[in-house]
């Protein structure tokens, strides 16, 4: 009896050591026993990205050629970036949780560094204090505070939870395109997906579009999100099709996943669309099936010359020679640059790095690359963009984008109106 009581003992003594253990074991921080310590005795910051891989994947070139022009040029002083993985999310929120889980328990992360996920574990990140950064896919980006959050945008917050109104500058330059071709007062039916983020952007966008000048006649937050598969287009593209008093609308818009969107766009086509179409996909891959179609950036576009965007472009040819451009490359080569930034300006106010000395850092920072990208203005960027840019380009003959509309910023709004509010 007395061994038995002596061996539940032990055991109990050896569960409570290694619960303890597990709760002291901070990520990112080298095993130090509270949030926020520094990152590595021997000077390393790690990060690690993550996303729906089948759609985002490559935010992480784009990423890693940032870091790696960093490492080469001992940009930050005392330290190098070690990016380890691009986690897959699948762009589920259950995945998205047990990913961030490993990757703070096993790799360590100081930070998630591209973060191009839209279903990001937010509270948990925040709670183990490791900030993310990336293009803001998500409303984690927004704290509804307007402050002190730990997830931070290039382009600042882009899905806030209960805006009251937000800027167009992507609406704008279209509009002003349009109307140089005798189109005054252009009709627009959106299309977006089911999950709670593509409700938001619907009902955002459409009030949007609605202020810039356009007559929105379609904006429904209704195609299956990924993992979803759908094979029959029909119903989405025909309510298109007939979404203007059944006619054509003169812009289509969609915000579906770039595969779903360029079979959507084929079907229209097929279908005898004659119209306009707008989408945030830029890739050369696409090309071809968005010959005639209008796609704008948030930064001054790969064909700007820009010293920035040549800069981009260097780093990545550098890293992997021969990628090809696209929209998530982009996301994650400014992600990765934002976070750069943070870290030096933590370090100018404290010679030990931590994560709350980053977080710090960028919640009172201005990121911005002349005629690039930004500025975005943090704390009021956690709102969102104060002053928002993008790009106009146009895909011709499926043979190369060209700039229709130059890089532009604005501060201008326009309000959000509740008979959206439904997506």
């Amino acid at each position: 009896m007395q061994r038995s009581r002596t061996r539940r003992v032990a055991a109990i003594a050896l569960v409570l050591a290694t619960a303890l253990a597990a709760l002291l074991v901070i990520p990112g921080t080298g095993g130090a026993a509270t949030p926020g310590t520094v990152t590595a005795s021997n000077g390393t910051i790690t990060v690690a990205g993550m996303g729906n891989k089948a759609t985002f994947g490559d935010a992480a070139t784009g990423a890693q050629a940032r870091f790696q022009r960093a490492n080469q040029t001992k940009e930050v002083k005392g330290y190098t970036f070690d990016f380890k993985e691009f986690a897959d999310d699948k762009n589920d929120p259950a995945t998205a949780l047990s990913e961030s889980r490993r990757l703070v328990a096993e790799d360590n992360i100081f930070a998630l560094v591209p973060n191009v996920s839209t279903v990001t574990p937010g509270d948990y990140l925040t709670q183990q204090q490791i900030p993310w950064f990336g293009p803001g896919y998500d409303a984690t980006y927004c704290p509804p505070s307007g402050k002190g959050g730990w997830g931070f945008s290039a382009y600042g917050c882009r899905l806030p939870e209960k805006p009251t109104k937000l800027p167009g500058p992507n609406v704008e330059l279209l509009l002003k395109e349009l109307q140089s071709k005798g189109i005054k007062q252009p009709t627009v039916a959106m299309l977006g997906s089911d999950q709670e983020s593509g409700k938001k952007g619907i009902q955002n966008s459409a009030s949007v579009w609605e202020g810039v000048g356009f007559k929105v006649v379609y904006a429904k937050g209704s195609f299956p999100a990924p993992p979803a598969v759908v094979n029959d287009y029909a119903p989405y593209g025909q309510a298109l099709l007939t979404s203007n008093n059944g006619q054509q609308p003169d812009v289509v818009y969609t915000t579906i996943t770039p595969q779903s969107s360029v079979a959507l766009i084929n079907y229209l086509k097929a279908n005898g669309y004659k119209g306009t179409v707008l989408s945030p996909f830029y890739t050369t891959i696409l090309l071809k099936p968005l010959t005639g179609a209008y796609v704008f950036l948030q930064f001054a576009g790969y064909e700007s010359t820009a010293k920035g965007v040549q800069q981009m472009k260097s780093d990545v040819q550098a890293f992997k020679p021969g990628a090809g451009y696209t929209l998530t490359l982009a996301a994650g080569y400014w992600g990765a640059d934002i976070f750069i930034q943070a870290v030096k300006a933590a370090l100018r106010t404290s010679k030990t790095l931590t994560t709350a000395g980053v977080q710090k850092a960028a919640s009172k920072m201005t990121y911005v690359v002349k005629d690039t990208i930004g500025p975005v203005k943090y704390p009021n960027s956690y709102k969102y963009s104060v002053k928002a840019c993008a790009t106009l380009e146009y895909d011709a003959d499926g043979t190369a984008f060209t700039i229709a509309q130059p890089y532009y910023c604005t501060t201008k709004t326009y309000p959000i109106l509740p008979k959206y509010a439904n997506g």
